[in-house]
């Protein structure tokens, strides 16, 4: 059943989110019927089950474990944190995204940074994760609502690719360098990393780069639109780095040379419209 799934896809459609929700299917589809070696059991939606909700109440907001992001200075938040509706709303000026995300993501963990707390709508940030063996959750700050959105599609994304088969460290399809080899990252910047955790990182800040763009082109102007546009200028160049570096490096199968080809195609595309943005509104020499 999976090996015909995945004869089945069509890979030019997968790397971008898609209006008819085509790409959308073909992941659930995936995640359904595969399984990774991380995550063995082929993902089952969790029902709400009398959660808190957001986003229409598809999606569950589920208390938060002490020790889910992985650092004692991040805390559980209240599960109706105002931000959590505030940033589903921003992520809704995305129309294809939101649909996207409601159906790959059952489950939200909220936190809090009592740092970014303090900040507040100043902060312009959310610390986010999200695990291979638990499809359909991710684990986010709360106190910045634009950082929050842009937590939202990043985890979607790591979600969306490991289902179809690109891990951090390795790959089962799509992409083919050896893991052993070693590239610069456009995020982490402390050490090389493997081809995989260089994709995974453009992968899912192109989609946050887009949706900076999508909600730049729904704001007034004020502070949220110059809050957008210092986001973008922090996005664009590293995606531009990080574009090139894939560009030069990155070895494909197949099917990795339709995904990776109509990516690429993509960020190039939401690249320069970010660019364009920049220069209009002043940020462009930053």
């Amino acid at each position: 059943m999976f090996d015909e799934i995945l004869k089945s896809v069509d890979w030019q459609r997968m790397a971008e989110p898609q209006d008819d929700g085509y790409d959308t299917d073909m992941t659930l589809l995936l995640a359904e019927n595969g399984g990774s070696p991380l995550r063995p059991l082929p993902y089952r939606r969790r029902s709400i089950d009398g959660a808190a909700t957001f986003c229409d109440g598809a999606v569950a907001v589920r208390q938060a474990p002490e020790s889910g992001m992985m650092t004692d200075a991040l805390l559980p938040a209240r599960v109706d944190h105002p931000n959590i509706a505030a940033g589903a709303a921003l992520l809704a000026r995305w129309p294809d995204a939101y649909a996207q995300f409601i159906r790959l993501i059952d489950t939200v963990y909220p936190y809090t940074d009592p740092i970014q707390a303090r900040l507040g709508e100043s902060a312009l940030g959310s610390s986010s994760h999200s695990y291979e063996e638990e499809f359909g959750s991710i684990h986010a700050t709360v106190d910045n609502a634009l950082g929050l959105a842009q937590a939202f599609i990043h985890e979607m994304a790591h979600q969306k690719l490991r289902a179809l088969g690109v891990s951090f460290e390795a790959s089962d399809r799509l992409i083919a360098n050896d893991p052993s080899e070693r590239f610069e990252s456009p995020i982490r910047k402390d050490q090389a990393r493997p081809m995989t955790a260089v994709f995974h990182a453009q992968y899912s800040f192109i989609h946050v780069t887009a949706l900076d763009l999508h909600m730049l082109a729904q704001s007034k102007p004020g502070r949220e639109r110059q809050y957008i546009l210092m986001l973008l200028a922090r996005n664009v160049p590293r995606m531009q780095q990080g574009y090139e570096e894939v560009a030069r490096h990155i070895k494909t199968d197949e099917a990795g040379r339709a995904f990776v080809g109509a990516f690429m195609d993509w960020s190039s595309s939401v690249l320069q419209r970010g660019q364009a943005e920049l220069d209009a509104n002043g940020f462009g020499n930053r």
